[in-house]
């Protein structure tokens, strides 16, 4: 495949670097001579000086006959800007890197289809999403990426005398925005119906949005869900972003942070969580403030030596979990060698989230249940007939459930009335003898 990587910098060299290794065709653009000489003598692509957000300069780089053009650079109206054009101008798909969230989630209006751009992502997002998902569930099956983080798939086994356990779903009080995927009992694997009944010791797979998700998850437990105590060491956009994904009556934040001013921010942005002014990596100060108490740490400043320090005397006090973010890649394996849980670069997951669009068709499959004997697909709806009609008058295979659905950056929670559109991306669960069916059924032939 064709790909232009405008932004030659940490980002967007790394991103060219990985993409161009995995048998893509790479032209960077950046307006950094210097640096555009640098990328040109280490890696293989091809390189081009000038200013990304032109129409001679988009034209000149062949954007009417790629695949993929993702804009990294530094600014994100430039980006913005940059990703528009080139959509306009025959880039299949579109990629803005956009740090400001109010870009991201502005409620006025989709910045992402005003500008008609396939995804607006930022490092910092998507390195909180993918600690929010281990710190919320370590065993989450991986849906997280398909909303943004506003989605989540849980496994949950029933307890006996649980408040959703031994009645037909159809008679439960479930929150709209939940489904009940499947039903494991014993070694067979149920994709439910409303008639169909929660028993003990099932385990029981849930998706939905997160709140609503944890409020089913406690009926079905017997015991109250445990408070997990999570303190984070700095207070910039990855650590706001991953504050948002743990607003929960389950999780007590605490967050360290230098900055008076930065405290303050925080404060106000952050009403229900515990705001410490100090040095995380201080071991008098973390002594201090009972760190040893938390089940998880996480270190999210720029600065990779604090990261990594902080975590380990986190570690050392009897921190049960400790995660790290760092900006040098190679500095990962270092980090888990020396007794930090996870360590997790930006850099590294944003290219993994490029190579994963570049993989990407009109089908994908999520996530594997029961061994193979079901699977969790996401769909582009590219079939007429699967569209126009109410969810209820679609044909189904049995043993099928749609559970969800994306449309221009809105997360679907499908009802029986439901009509989806062409270009629609949605979520189903089907047994693996069903699988060519229903892919035939949403998106045509493939």
């Amino acid at each position: 495949m064709r790909v232009i990587v405008a932004g030659a910098g940490e980002i967007g060299w790394y991103i060219a670097e990985q993409v161009s290794a995995n048998g893509h065709d790479v032209t960077i653009i950046d307006n950094d001579e210097g640096r555009i000489k640098d990328v040109e003598s280490q890696l293989d692509v091809r390189v081009l000086y000038g200013t990304a957000a032109s129409v001679s300069m988009l034209i000149k780089a062949g954007v009417e006959q790629v695949d993929l053009l993702i804009a990294v650079t530094r600014h994100d109206e430039t980006n913005i800007v940059c990703a528009s054009l080139a959509g306009a101008l025959g880039s299949v798909r579109t990629v803005a890197r956009v740090d400001d969230v109010l870009y991201r989630k502005a409620p006025q209006i989709s910045y992402s289809e005003h500008f008609r751009i396939d995804e607006l992502v930022s490092p910092e997002m998507l390195t909180a999403l993918e600690l929010a998902s281990i710190v919320r569930n370590p065993g989450a099956l991986a849906v997280e990426h398909f909303a943004r983080g506003d989605l989540e798939m849980q496994q949950v086994v029933a307890d006996k005398g649980a408040r959703l356990v031994g009645k037909p779903l159809c008679e439960l009080e479930m929150p709209t925005s939940v489904r009940i995927a499947s039903i494991k009992r014993d070694n067979q694997l149920i994709v439910p119906t409303g008639n169909d009944s929660i028993m003990h010791n099932d385990l029981v797979t849930v998706i939905g949005q997160t709140e609503q998700v944890i409020h089913v998850r406690s009926g079905l437990e017997a015991e109250e869900l445990k408070v997990v105590k999570v303190v984070i060491m700095g207070g910039g956009h990855t650590t706001l972003s991953l504050a948002r994904r743990l607003r929960s009556h389950t999780f007590r934040l605490t967050i360290i942070e230098r900055d008076q001013q930065r405290c303050q921010f925080l404060a106000s942005y952050l009403p229900s969580a515990t705001i410490l002014h100090g040095d995380g990596t201080n071991l008098a100060f973390l002594r201090e403030e009972h760190i040893e108490s938390a089940d998880v740490f996480v270190s999210t400043t720029s600065s990779d030596e604090a990261n990594i320090m902080s975590a380990i005397q986190a570690k050392d006090l009897g921190v049960d979990k400790v995660m790290v973010v760092i900006h040098r890649p190679d500095y990962g394996n270092l980090a888990e060698k020396i007794g930090i849980d996870k360590a997790i670069s930006p850099r590294v997951v944003m290219a993994n989230e490029i190579l994963a669009l570049l993989q990407k068709g009109d089908v994908c499959s999520l996530a594997a249940l029961n061994d193979g004997e079901a699977e969790i697909l996401q769909l582009v709806v590219r079939n007429a007939d699967f569209t126009g009609s109410m969810l209820r008058d679609l044909p189904l295979p049995e043993g099928t459930l749609v559970l969800t659905g994306h449309r221009k950056g809105a997360l679907i929670m499908p009802n029986a009335e439901t009509c989806f559109e062409a270009g629609d991306v949605i979520l189903v669960i089907c047994k693996r003898q069903q699988q060519k069916k229903i892919v035939r059924l949403v998106v045509g032939s493939v």
